[in-house]
């Protein structure tokens, strides 16, 4: 049985379609997370934001906005170019790096990290008999 002072987790799969990793959060931390990572997080916003924008397009009135709005940037779009100065010097950001969403502690040794504040507990079998 495990201690009092040791946190309950909830395990989660990652809700993104293309990742459906496990994860832990201890039950204070638990908020209804869905995902593993804010990585995961974004894509699946996207995709959201991608299928409410063309549900709206294909109504009346999104028709309706678009075709006005092509018309406002077809009226004052410029059509002669500029120069096109660019720097020989480039800089590129260093790439960004996302936590592995899925953490055990001790190499499985059924000790549990908490993806959002990092606490440890163990697992803890809800069938086991005793």
């Amino acid at each position: 049985m495990a201690d009092l002072d040791e946190p309950a987790f909830a395990r989660i799969i990652c809700q993104w379609r293309e990742c459906g990793a496990v994860f832990y959060v201890c039950l204070p931390c638990y908020r209804g997370q869905r995902y593993c990572s804010d990585r995961c997080r974004a894509k699946a916003r996207r995709v959201q934001r991608r299928e409410a924008n063309r549900r709206y397009q294909e109504s009346e009135r999104g028709r309706t906005r678009h075709r006005e709005r092509q018309r406002a940037y077809r009226r004052r779009r410029v059509t002669d170019q500029g120069s096109s100065a660019t720097s020989s010097a480039m800089t590129m950001d260093a790439p960004t790096l996302f936590p592995a969403p899925a953490r055990e502690a001790g190499g499985g040794a059924g000790l549990l990290v908490c993806q959002c504040c990092g606490r440890v507990g163990r697992r803890i079998d809800p069938f086991a008999s005793g």
